[in-house]
């Protein structure tokens, strides 16, 4: 059955703080599913922690202890979390046409001996867009030369996915989208629509269910990709056309749908090739879309109301988006949407150490009007 987008309403006061950056609180909001939002959320201080970045995609906590940022032009950032000052510590060759460029990142889990940066980009190959996902060393200052672990995955001017995590089980995870060429994401030996799985060598993994790379399959443009904390289940996030965006739980061998199926089975063709394909239906969709991005578990203290939820951030929608599952984990109960428009286009989500969340905007994206301070990393804590 379709679901409509929650009713949410949040009240948000603005102040001026040092050095001219604006400090925006939560006051109260309106949780889809009933119920009060407790004290510990209705003041929760928004703040810019880094500004004048272009296009942040991802954002990682790195092995050292800082924040890694991919720009979608091609540099690596890493930012030292006492001063807030980004450092450039590698610049790759991409081609940034509409979302295309430097995406994804991740490391490889024994960073101490083995410092693998992961890295997923799109490049020009004659007159075609193309992706690849590649390793590179990191000596303490800088990024190495690249070594190409999958290379020619279909890339086009939209929908190159691209959002990677490393799993419980120490492989390496990758969404590619469809390249423009929904045909493709239907296609196990293909590698657009997909959820790959790899070694972190580059090879596909052990137990993958096709004996190739792919994972899972059906999908469309899925920008968001986390483990959850305690159960060690797979999530993501995956725009729609118009209509359906998705939040997906990612299963072995399973078909999300696209393009026979936008959101759930809820039409006679849809139910007929869901039930033939054993489609797999989301935990929630969003129509009208919302444009749903990146995507982290909070799994603290700092915020109480919050903990369990899944945050995601949405670009056309200009909001973070917190997500109750239920306790298995196969259904959402309850939406809340937070900062609606305050701060424009919203990238990426990750959570802090300490339970800080932070938030990354992408209004040099050419889908914006940035502001005098985009692109910003945003920092949220009571």
């Amino acid at each position: 059955m379709l679901r409509s987008a929650p009713r949410v309403v949040a009240l948000l006061a603005s102040t001026a703080v040092g050095a001219g950056l604006a400090t925006h609180v939560l006051l109260a909001c309106d949780i889809d599913g009933g119920g009060a939002t407790t004290p510990a959320d209705r003041e929760l201080r928004v703040e810019t922690f880094s500004s004048g970045l272009d296009t942040p995609w991802d954002l990682a906590w790195g092995p050292d202890g800082r924040m890694w940022v991919t720009e979608r032009g091609g540099r690596v950032l890493r930012i030292d979390m006492e001063t807030a000052r980004p450092e450039e510590v590698g610049r790759i060759d991409v081609v940034e046409v509409s979302e295309s460029g430097l995406m994804g990142i991740a490391f490889h889990p024994d960073f101490d001996r083995e410092p693998w940066v992961y890295l997923a980009y799109s490049y020009r190959r004659g007159d075609a867009i193309e992706n690849r996902l590649v390793r590179m060393r990191f000596d303490g200052t800088r990024l190495g030369d690249e070594e190409i672990l999958i290379d020619r995955i279909p890339g086009a001017r939209i929908h190159d996915g691209a959002r990677l995590a490393v799993g419980p089980d120490r492989m390496l995870y990758m969404t590619t989208g469809d390249a423009a060429r929904p045909a493709l994401a239907q296609d196990p030996n293909s590698l657009a629509g997909k959820v790959l799985r790899l070694t972190l060598e580059g090879r596909p993994a052990p137990g993958n269910p096709f004996g190739n790379f792919t994972w899972s399959l059906g999908h469309r443009n899925p920008q968001g990709l986390v483990f959850h904390p305690e159960t060690g289940e797979l999530y993501s996030t995956e725009h729609g056309p118009n209509d359906n965006d998705e939040i997906n739980r990612i299963e072995r061998g399973r078909n999300y749908g696209w393009p026979e199926v936008r959101g759930f089975c809820d039409d006679a063709g849809e139910r007929a090739f869901c039930r033939e394909h054993d489609v797999v239906e989301p935990l929630e969709a969003f129509t009208p879309t919302v444009a749903v991005a990146g995507a982290d578990f909070y799994d603290h203290d700092l915020i109480p109301g919050w903990k369990g939820s899944l945050l995601f951030t949405s670009l056309r929608g200009a909001t973070l988006f917190r997500l109750e599952l239920s306790p298995d984990g196969r259904s959402a109960e309850r939406t809340e949407r937070l900062f609606q428009g305050e701060f424009g286009r919203l990238r990426d989500v990750l959570v802090g150490p300490d339970g800080s969340v932070y938030v990354a905007t992408s209004n040099r994206d050419g889908r914006a009007r940035p502001a005098a301070q985009d692109d910003r990393i945003l920092r949220i804590r009571p």
